[in-house]
C-alpha cells in the first residue's frame, strides 16, 4: 500500500534533511501489530531535537519524524485484543512513525480513546495535559492551593491554567512581555488565571496575596527559574519540565535553605511507560478525555497544515513566534476538527 511520509535520513536542521516522500508499506502484519492511518499529529520540540540528534535517545536512520498522533485503526494483527479497525487512537512512544499517512506500529504503543474526541483533541493529549496533570499531582495539590508557573502561554502553561480552574487551585501566570500583552492576559484570565503577569511585574509585585504557592512549575530556566521559586512556600515543591531560554536552570538559595522547598524534574513519558504507574496513567487519561469531551479542556491555539505543507509548519515551530503547528493528515468524515 503507498503512502506518504515526512522522513529524514540523517541527522541536523530539521528545515534541511527533512523531506516529503512516497514509498510502499507492508499490511502483513505480525500477531501483535496494528496498522493505523494517521488523522492528525503536532509538531512538538521533541519532534525537533530528535530530527537535530540531541534527543536522548536517537531513532535508527532512515526515519519517519513524529512522536504524538491521532488515528484511525485499519486493521490489526491474529492476536491483538485491545483495540479492533474503526477504533479511534492515540500514540505517545520515542519513536513513534506518525509524520505519515500510514504506519504498522505495536499494540501496546496505541490507546483507544473516546470517538467524541476530535482529531485536534486526540493528537494533542498524551504530551502538555498529562504533564500539566502530572505535576500537580506531584505537588500535593488541594482545594485553594497556590500554583505559580512561567510559560504560561505555552500548551503545557495552558492545560495547567484549566485543569487547575477545574480541580479548584489557583494560578499566578508568568509570560514575557510582547506587543499584545495586554490580549494575552484576558485571554488567560478569560481561560481560568486567577493572576497573569509578566516577569517585570513579578519582580515589582512580589508577593500580593495571603500564603505562598505551593507549587511552582518551570519550563524556562535561568532567571525565570529563579523568580518562581524564590516565591514557593515552607515545604514548597519546584517542578522542571523543560528549559525554553536554554539557560541553566537556577533556584533560589534562601528557598532551599529556608523554606525547604524541593526541586526535582519530570518527563511525563517515562513516567507513563513505566508498569508501575500503569493504574494511575489510565485514571489520568480517562480524566483528561473527560475535560476535553466537557469543554472543560481545549487544545492550544494551533496553525493547521497538510504535510505538504512541511518546511513552512517546521519553519513556524523553530521561530518561536507562532501557535503550535499540526499536520492534519487525512480528513476523519466520523468528527470534526
Amino acid at each position: 500500500m503507498q503512502r506518504r511520509a515526512l522522513k529524514y535520513s540523517k541527522f541536523g536542521d530539521p528545515r534541511e534533511v527533512t523531506e516529503l516522500v512516497k514509498d510502499r508499506i507492508s499490511t502483513d502484519l505480525g500477531s501483535y501489530e496494528v496498522l493505523v492511518r494517521w488523522l492528525a499529529s503536532p509538531i512538538n520540540p521533541l519532534d525537533i531535537n530528535k530530527i537535530q540528534g540531541v534527543y536522548m535517545l536517537k531513532p535508527s536512520l532512515p526515519a519517519i519524524a513524529g512522536s504524538e498522533a491521532v488515528g484511525r485503526v485499519v486493521k490489526i494483527g491474529s492476536s491483538v485484543t485491545r483495540v479492533s479497525p474503526g477504533d479511534k487512537v492515540t500514540i505517545f512512544a520515542l519513536n513513534s512513525p506518525c509524520w505519515t499517512d500510514l504506519s504498522v506500529v505495536e499494540e501496546g504503543d496505541l490507546i483507544k480513546i473516546h470517538n467524541r474526541i476530535t482529531p485536534i483533541q486526540g493528537a494533542t493529549m498524551m504530551v502538555n495535559p498529562p504533564t500539566a496533570w502530572l505535576m500537580m499531582k506531584m505537588g500535593g495539590m488541594e482545594k485553594g492551593d497556590w500554583i505559580i508557573q512561567n510559560s504560561a502561554n505555552s500548551g503545557v502553561g495552558r492545560a495547567v491554567i484549566e485543569i487547575a480552574k477545574e480541580k479548584g487551585y489557583h494560578t499566578i501566570n508568568v509570560v514575557r512581555d510582547r506587543s499584545n500583552i495586554k490580549e494575552l492576559k484576558d485571554e488567560l484570565i478569560r481561560m481560568g488565571g486567577d493572576i497573569v503577569w509578566t516577569e517585570d511585574e513579578v519582580k515589582n509585585e512580589g508577593n500580593p496575596f495571603k500564603g505562598r504557592p505551593r507549587l511552582a512549575l518551570n519550563g524556562v530556566g535561568g532567571k525565570s527559574c529563579l523568580q518562581i521559586s524564590s516565591l514557593l512556600g515552607r515545604g514548597g515543591m519546584l517542578i522542571t519540565y523543560g528549559g525554553m531560554s536554554k539557560k541553566a536552570h537556577e533556584i533560589s538559595t534562601s528557598s532551599l535553605v529556608f523554606n525547604n522547598i524541593t526541586a526535582v524534574g519530570i518527563a511525563n513519558g517515562v513516567w507513563m511507560m513505566d508498569p508501575a504507574n500503569q493504574k494511575e496513567s489510565d485514571i489520568m487519561l480517562n480524566e483528561i478525555q473527560d475535560f476535553f469531551v466537557r469543554g472543560v479542556l481545549h487544545p492550544p491555539p494551533m496553525d493547521v497544515h497538510p504535510l505538504e505543507n512541511y518546511k513552512k509548519a517546521i519553519e513556524n515551530s523553530m521561530d518561536g513566534k507562532h501557535s503550535k503547528q499540526i499536520f492534519l493528515i487525512d480528513e476523519d468524515k466520523n468528527s470534526k476538527l
